[in-house]
């Protein structure tokens, strides 16, 4: 059995009777008096019976926990290492944003961005794109915009070549694809088109799936189109030739008793598509793989089927301007 320990700072809190001049003396006058601040509140959650997830509930907000001095932080630290003594938790993970002060010996600063569910979890949000659009998702017409990340390319070709019907590969250098390209075609019957003009890949397709630097590739091309585009790539869209439907994440649930025991730290601590990484990831020791974004097949479903088995769901898609909408298409 694995023991994870997850430390959580309390979300800032934000008082309206305060003058912005005197917040920050107010709090170092409260913190004087506050003894809370040095202890934790810690609960466990039982992932499987290969990982336990302990949640180290500090009683302050990470910005107040960088603005104190020495001696307070070494308080607190000292209690955060006698919770990890007493739980057997080898191995514990802070929030990015921690003042390098509060590092300890056993903690590592969180190396999960998130990003990466929402890569894995490509044929879940083309089945909510095909719900809304009242079709199945093999009647899907996708086309995808191929980019430097060849390993991630071949497996989403080979991960969707069950469920759909056609894809339309847009790709600069077309010859590089077409070995694979056969080889899928042979072991699937998958029907693949390459094109290297991004006007006729994309005319008339329901979805498009950005793996590239758009603004790069295409700088000089203005296209119109209806097609939804799921971004795993870059596209500056501010100025950008597409003027249709941007999907840049996911909101995303946890389960229950997860979402009870992060309410009120997790905007502080770790944003919900990073804890699902994580769980996710921790359960099967998969997280180089997925850190570093060079996951095959295997692991990107393994990470799907997890996800759901976990009780965790889509909830919403970010588009343009960071704008979630419920299990929607994102508005522009």
């Amino acid at each position: 059995m694995s023991n994870l320990g997850l430390i959580l700072f309390e979300e800032k809190k934000h008082n309206s009777n305060i003058n912005n001049i005197f917040k920050r003396f107010y709090y170092k006058i409260k913190s004087l008096f506050d003894k809370d601040i040095y202890l934790s509140q810690v609960e466990k959650i039982e992932v499987d019976e290969r990982v336990n997830i302990f949640f180290i509930k500090l009683k302050s907000s990470l910005d107040q926990i960088n603005e104190f001095r020495q001696y307070k932080i070494k308080k607190i630290k000292k209690n955060i290492n006698k919770v990890l003594k007493e739980y057997s938790i080898e191995n514990c993970i802070l929030p990015e944003e921690v003042n390098e002060d509060f590092m300890l010996d056993c903690c590592i600063k969180n190396p999960f961005s998130g990003h990466f569910i929402y890569t894995a979890l490509i044929t879940d949000i083309l089945k909510i794109i095909a719900y809304k659009k009242g079709i199945s998702v093999k009647e899907l017409d996708i086309a995808i915009i191929k980019g430097n990340e060849s390993s991630l390319f071949y497996s989403y070709i080979e991960l969707l070549s069950p469920i759909v019907k056609f894809i339309t590969i847009i790709d600069n250098d077309r010859q590089c694809c077409y070995n694979k390209i056969e080889e899928i075609y042979d072991d699937t019957g998958l029907s693949v088109r390459i094109t290297d003009d991004i006007k006729s890949g994309v005319d008339g397709v329901d979805v498009v799936i950005n793996m590239a630097n758009m603004d790069n590739l295409y700088k000089s091309t203005r296209i119109k189109s209806n097609a939804i585009v799921i971004n795993y790539g870059t596209i500056n869209e501010n100025d950008s030739f597409l003027s249709n439907t941007i999907i840049n994440g996911i909101s995303i649930s946890l389960d229950k008793d997860f979402e009870n025991i992060m309410n009120g730290y997790v905007g502080s601590s770790y944003s919900r598509n990073e804890l699902a990484e994580l769980i996710v990831c921790a359960k099967n020791n998969i997280n180089a793989n997925v850190i570093n974004n060079n996951a095959d097949k295997k692991i990107i479903q393994y990470i799907s089927n997890e996800f759901k088995k976990c009780g965790y769901r889509i909830n919403g898609f970010i588009g343009r301007h960071n704008i979630v909408t419920h299990l929607g298409i994102v508005k522009k």
